[in-house]
This record gives structure tokens, sequence and C-alpha cells, in this order.
């Protein structure tokens, strides 16, 4: 009729037990790697005193809006590390240095500013960069060095080599 099979395996041998104690185990082991994932870095991207920054946010207004009544727009042609800008203002002397800021979108560490210096004959001011853009999104700045109009743009590097420039309203 039946015949009474006895199990002689230990317990280290046998599949249920090793599953049981595998479950748990996973979320241990992931909730270890996801604490050295979020201890190995800040974020750029989180502010300390939000109070200055909505100062900083005024202040860019206003010189966004120096830069519309002043009717500027400029022309950005990037080559590798080498930059070459167009602008559109009988305003900007060539005499005057112009600085150019690449802002990464995500990754602060990777932001450069950029001296750009005219050429005496037309409207062209060109610089050299220290480091290639390394892909992502970037955002651009252009002002005078007294910070008195901004103009702005946004731009995916390495798949765009220019950029129009306008002021921020």
């Amino acid at each position: 009729m039946y015949a009474k099979v006895e199990d002689t395996k230990p317990w280290y041998r046998q599949f249920w037990p090793w599953m049981l104690i595998a479950l748990p185990g996973t979320a241990v082991v992931a909730s270890i790697a996801t604490y050295i994932i979020a201890a190995s870095g800040t974020s750029g991207l989180v502010v300390d005193d939000y109070y200055k920054q909505g100062l900083a946010i005024n202040r860019s207004l206003a010189r966004a809006s120096k830069a519309a009544e002043l009717n500027l727009g400029a022309n950005l042609a990037i080559s590798d590390t080498r930059l070459r800008l167009m602008l559109d203002s009988e305003h900007v002397k060539p005499e005057q240095n112009l600085q150019l800021v690449f802002s990464h979108a995500t990754f602060p560490e990777l932001d450069q500013t950029v001296l750009l210096q005219g050429d005496s004959g037309n409207n062209y001011w060109s610089g050299e960069m220290t480091t290639a853009l390394r892909t992502g999104k970037w955002y651009v700045y252009v002002s005078p060095t007294d910070d008195s109009w901004r103009l702005s743009g946004a731009m995916y590097a390495p798949t765009d080599s220019a950029l129009e420039l306008k002021p921020d309203l």
C-alpha cells in the first residue's frame, strides 16, 4: 500500500530552508547597496539658503530686463574647446570683455567660466574652454564682467555646436 519514505538529507541540502533565507537576505543586501549609493555623494541640486536664492533670482530678472531693454541677442559657435560669440548690438563695445558660463544641469562640479575677448573690427568675441563639454544638458549665460546684463540659452552637448542666446524673461 503506502511505503513510508523517510527523508535522510540534512537540512542544508534541502531547497526550502535556503529559499526562506534568501528572501530576507536579498532585502538586506539591497538596503546596504542603497545606503552606499546614497552616502557616496552629495546632491548638488539642494540649496541651503532659499532666501538668498530668491534674491539672486530677482537680480537675474533685472539683468535679463536690461538685456531686453538694450535689444541684445547673440549667437555662439562651439568648435571643440574654441568659442566664438557674435553679439547683435551697438551698445557693447569690442574692447569690453565678456564672461561666458557653462552650467551643467545636474553636475555643478563640471561648470566652466570662460573669459571672451573682443575683436576690434566687429562684434565678435572669442575664447577657449579648459576642457570640452561632457555629454548632457548645459545652461549657457553670457554677461559683461560688470554683470550689468545677461543673455541665456540651453544646449545639449555634444550634438549642439551653435546656440542662440537671448534675454531670459
